[in-house]
């Protein structure tokens, strides 16, 4: 299987390059992808910077230019939900644009108010640990940092966690009728603590995805 693999930021995916070396490098709009074979598997892996914009064009042209089955996206994210707790990894299991209205989502081309994950491809990886949350994934540009928008959207949305690419990654498989599934671990509670979490940390807390999907896909 084609796998691509989609993080925002570089040290939420360059460990995971290092891991499936040797890699081919190819360069489009500035930005790098690694191709790995690894067995039956081809994985296609990509940094594409912060934000819906960057994830909506870079995951276009990872479809475009090495055709995956299947789009993983892996990174950290703030859970809101009175269930998670720090460390605790999420699969999406559907995502959403919390900062666009609920009507403008439904009423307006491509009219879907939330984007499903694969649901094999979720099964395939909560099966193998049941400590992993399922949960909905919510999308916006900046940070939730107050309990008023917390609130907010888990009533709205009934979001379990936030963060600034899965969505906009997810609507672009929709519309390329390609497999999706987000895998996020949670780094802040989106509270006034969450723009200061260190690199350090996120890091640490990366290297369970990273075991993860080497797990799942019997990387060495």
């Amino acid at each position: 299987m084609k796998i691509g693999i989609v993080s925002a930021m570089e040290l939420e995916i360059q460990p995971l390059i290092d891991r499936l070396a040797p890699v081919q490098k190819f360069e489009y709009l500035g930005r790098k992808f690694y191709v790995s074979n690894q067995g039956i598997h081809q994985f296609i892996l990509l940094c594409s910077g912060q934000g819906k914009t960057n994830s909506s064009i870079y995951t276009q042209v990872l479809l475009e230019k090495f055709s995956p089955e299947l789009v993983l996206n892996i990174g950290i994210c703030g859970g809101i939900s009175s269930d998670s707790s720090l460390s605790d990894i999420y699969l999406g299991k559907n995502y959403c644009h919390y900062d666009v209205r609920k009507k403008k989502s439904q009423l307006k081309f491509p009219y879907q108010l939330f984007y499903e994950a694969d649901k094999n491809i979720l099964h395939s990886f909560s099966k193998h640990d049941p400590s992993l949350k399922i949960g909905t994934f919510g999308t916006g540009e900046g940070f939730v940092t107050t309990s008023e928008q917390r609130t907010s959207l888990i009533n709205d949305f009934h979001i379990d966690c936030v963060d600034m690419e899965s969505a906009s990654i997810a609507q672009c498989c929709f519309l390329n009728k390609i497999s999706f599934l987000s895998i996020r671990i949670v780094s802040d509670k989106a509270n006034s603590q969450a723009i200061t979490i260190g690199e350090m940390k996120q890091k640490k807390l990366m290297s369970k995805i990273f075991t993860l999907i080497c797990f799942i896909y019997k990387i060495e």
